[in-house]
């Protein structure tokens, strides 16, 4: 694909691109022969100057800055593209509007507000019978007396987190109510943004996997077309760090038959009380003594999904994620038939860091059997904040097993055999 027009025998596929956005190349790839991209970046944005570069070789490039959601879709009209796709939460508001206006099919406003604000989707979910936490909104002015007053309501223990977010930021457990006042008072005055934090019951586990080395909550990755439901993966996970950081995920995850049903029934009923008709949507869940209960679904393919699956079964999910947003239909006869287990590490700092001294022995990893990637996120020198979330892991580790054990050994070798350093 070049930078030139397109001459219409494609069709016209308008991606969004920013911070934290799915890799360009991967997306063109996934998108060779079957439709022309159209990006959509905001170039006033500092890191965004080279990779607007990148998209030109790959695409047609828009450029928002400074731009509402109406001037955006009216420069859009006059491209006539056939569908839009959002592969982070940023994007799915501003491609509802889009989409309503250009008369594409895609989530409906009211739809897109339940995928990214986490309360009114929790709220959605128990409208539809769905299992899933309750919870508490947090006053967006703080003020001490309202809190007090909602901490008196909490059942404790609990989880203080954004409305509005991704990847736990501010995200962190609250043992009762003296210890919720404490915490919303020291919140950052960007914790939560416009919409606020709220705070949800903290779901009690029920041990899971081998040996009890796996975590007990994994995430369903599902295609919804023309209202019709396609399950597609499950992701597995390793333990969290402290509070809520992800440290290792996997495809296909370790799960019973009977868990399965449960799980992939859940998810079922999670997507139709949101109301989506369209799109590609990852659902965590965890397992309860009382059975498996909703955390959360996104409007968007999981992060490092993809990459995982495409190891484990030669399936690119980015592309019949495209294939969905243009309208085609897509429907999956069960979970994809994996051959192996593809992977990916998110080492995390303690929470007791501030910043990183050193990092040792990643050259070695790309040595080892099976691993196809290795980056270092927060090099030395670099300061690190554990409320950042998931974001702020030290180094990631991509690859693929031939079975559990290999996973297992893998996750070993990363503890004892890479050295890290902080102050």
């Amino acid at each position: 694909m070049t930078s030139a027009p397109s001459d219409g025998s494609q069709p016209l596929l308008v991606v969004p691109h920013g911070l934290r956005s799915a890799p360009a190349l991967q997306i063109a790839e996934a998108a060779s022969d079957l439709c022309d991209l159209l990006w959509l970046i905001d170039q006033s944005v500092p890191e965004n100057a080279f990779t607007g570069r990148l998209l030109r070789k790959v695409g047609r490039v828009v450029d928002i800055a400074g731009l509402s959601q109406a001037e955006i879709a009216g420069l859009l009209r006059g491209l006539s593209p056939d569908g839009v796709v959002a592969y982070r939460d940023e994007d799915i508001m501003l491609l509802s509007f889009i989409a309503e206006e250009l008369g594409l099919d895609y989530h409906t406003p009211e739809v897109a507000r339940r995928l990214v604000d986490k309360f009114s989707q929790r709220e959605a979910l128990r409208d539809g019978g769905v299992p899933s936490p309750h919870c508490w909104e947090i006053p967006i002015d703080r003020s001490p007396a309202a809190v007090a007053g909602i901490a008196a309501t909490v059942r404790f223990p609990a989880v203080l987190k954004p409305r509005v977010g991704s990847s736990g930021m501010y995200t962190m457990p609250v043992a009762d109510a003296d210890d919720l006042c404490r915490r919303v008072a020291t919140l950052p005055l960007q914790a939560g943004g416009d919409a606020g934090m709220f705070v949800e019951e903290y779901l009690p586990s029920q041990a899971a996997g081998r040996s009890g080395r796996f975590a007990d909550y994994l995430s369903v990755e599902s295609l919804v077309a023309h209202g019709e439901i396609s399950h597609v993966a499950l992701t597995g996970r390793f333990p969290l760090a402290e509070p809520f950081r992800e440290t290792g995920l996997f495809i296909p995850a370790e799960v019973s038959p009977a868990q399965l049903t449960a799980v992939l029934a859940v998810a079922s009923s999670a997507l139709v009380a949101l109301g989506v008709r369209t799109g590609g949507f990852h659902t965590e869940i965890k397992l309860t003594p009382d059975g498996p209960r909703v955390i959360e679904v996104n409007g968007r393919l999981g992060g490092a999904v993809p990459e995982m699956l495409l190891q484990a079964s030669g399936l690119s999910l980015v592309r019949l994620s495209m294939r969905v947003a243009l309208g085609e239909e897509v429907d999956i006869d069960g979970l994809v038939p994996c051959s192996r287990v593809g992977w990916c590490f998110l080492v995390q700092p303690p929470t007791s860091a501030q910043r990183v001294v050193s990092v040792e022995g990643l050259d070695h990893l790309g040595e080892c059997p099976g691993v196809n990637s290795v980056f270092l996120n927060r090099k030395p020198g670099d300061v690190i904040d554990w409320v950042i979330g998931t974001r702020h892991y030290v180094y990631s580790v991509y690859g693929v097993s031939d079975n559990y054990d290999e996973l297992l050994e893998m996750n070993r070798y990363l503890q004892e055999d890479v050295s890290i350093a902080y102050e």
